[in-house]
Order: structure tokens, then sequence, then C-alpha cells
């Protein structure tokens, strides 16, 4: 979770569904523990930004995801840090294969680095052929609440909400 609350999420592979419910609710509020608590996106959370593809098209979609450059022709400012993304398509642990969402779908794990626009990395991503759904989370939270290690915790808003206060 970045300081403008958006967030990655997919790890249990069903970020498409909640997304879903997400878009369908009136407020979102974040809830996780003092390690997901960070600056930028992929500061601390280095498993990559969980994306679900179509079975047919993984191959593809990960050739494409790791051509992707962390600056676009239009717009010299950096997307994301590192100049060689790498994409990794999700294993399941007790059976033999990669991960099959609910829907029937693939995950590739892309790492990416830092995320400095996280909007614009998710627009990106979907805009790939097969993508069903992209594990980012942005401008969608309107607070998120952090349980720290010794039992405390921490409410925030969005960066930019607080500026607009001051």
């Amino acid at each position: 979770v970045d300081s403008e609350l958006n967030a990655i999420k997919g790890g249990g592979a069903a970020h498409l569904r909640e997304k879903l419910v997400a878009h369908a609710s009136n407020k979102l509020v974040l809830i996780a523990d003092y390690r997901k608590d960070s600056d930028l996106l992929g500061a601390k959370w280095h498993q990559g930004i969980p994306v679900e593809v179509s079975p047919l098209a993984w191959r593809t979609i990960k050739r494409q995801l790791e051509r992707m450059r962390p600056t676009l022709p239009s717009d010299p400012a950096a997307l994301f840090e590192l100049d060689c993304p790498a994409a990794e398509l999700r294993q399941a642990v007790r059976k033999a294969g990669p991960v099959v969402t609910d829907n029937g779908n693939f995950i590739l794990d892309v790492r990416l680095g830092k995320v400095y626009d996280p909007p614009a990395v998710d627009r990106l991503i979907k805009m790939i052929p097969g993508v069903i759904e992209v594990g980012i989370f942005s401008n969608m939270a309107c607070e998120a609440w952090f349980g720290n290690e010794d039992g405390s915790i921490v409410c925030r808003i969005p960066k930019s909400e607080i500026k607009k206060q001051l």
C-alpha cells in the first residue's frame, strides 16, 4: 500500500473478484499489517504484480510484459523502476502445473521494481490482449488501517487528501 493508498492485491489469485467487489462498494477500506505500508508500490513487496491472463495466451503475454519499458515515447517520466521487467507463471504448491484461478485463468507475477505511476502501469498492462485483470488497485481506497508489531493501529488517508485539507 503506497502513500496514495494504491495497493497490490492478488496473492491468493482472486484479484479479479476482489476488484469487482471493490468497484461495487461505496467505500473501500484496506486493512494490512505494518510490513505492507510503503511510500511506493514495489518498495517492500518483491513478489511482483499479479496479472490474470488467458491460458491460451500466457506465453505471448509474458513476452510482451518482459518487453515493456519504464518510459513511453510520449512521456519521458518513468512509470516503474526496472529496465527489464520479469514475468513468471505462478506455479501451484500442492499440485503439478500452474495456479488456476476460480475463473479458469493463469497468473503471471510481474516484477517491475518500484511503481511510480500505478494507474498508468495498470492501463499499460491491460492493453495487452489476453490480460483479464491486473492486481493494482489504484484510486479506490479511501483509508487504510495498519496493525503494528507492538499491537497499535494506525489509520491513513491518501497523501493527496491530506494536502487538500491543509
